[in-house]
């Protein structure tokens, strides 16, 4: 049976211009007859030939490609996906920015300079008995031993292995 390409566009849910250009460029060249100076198609050469040369939509290709789901899981819609793809980017930006403006310092910088500082506070705590027998000169060896006992034991309260951040 022969078929124009507009009755071929409208039986195949495509445009008359995708038909057109596949007579054109050769595609459906074997389903070709030309009449009376027109152009006609052979109906079911014609469907055979675009259904083997038709590139997959991106709706087809969404169909044909199913991801494997994990037990228990469902897999989002890639508009879902997308979405919270662009939400996390959104994120990261802000954070990237944060950091520019030194809003947001790396846990490793504040780590490193938290460490620096108990330091040099520990240093100076260890150097009050030191500092107390300069200024109290007549500070026997058992005060100056007390005050060094104190001063330990303080800082080993102080130095609990689980701190939990507040």
């Amino acid at each position: 049976m022969l078929i124009t390409a507009a009755d071929f566009s409208r039986l195949k849910k495509v445009s008359k211009p995708a038909v057109h250009k596949a007579m054109s460029n050769g595609r459906l060249f074997d389903a070709v007859i030309e009449q009376d100076g027109r152009k006609w198609l052979q109906q079911e050469k014609a469907f055979a030939l675009w259904d083997r040369t038709v590139k997959p939509t991106t709706e087809d290709k969404n169909k044909s490609f199913k991801p494997k789901e994990k037990e228990g899981e469902e897999i989002p819609s890639f508009n879902e996906s997308r979405a919270k793809r662009e939400a996390m980017m959104a994120r990261l930006a802000e954070i990237d920015v944060e950091e520019r403006e030194k809003l947001l310092v790396p846990s490793e910088e504040v780590k490193n300079a938290w460490i620096q500082l108990v330091t040099i506070a520990k240093t100076k705590v260890l150097g009050i008995p030191t500092k107390a027998k300069q200024r109290i000169p007549d500070l026997d060896k058992g005060a100056m031993a007390l005050l060094d006992e104190i001063v330990r034991e303080t800082l080993e309260d102080l130095a609990v292995e689980n701190v939990e951040a507040a």
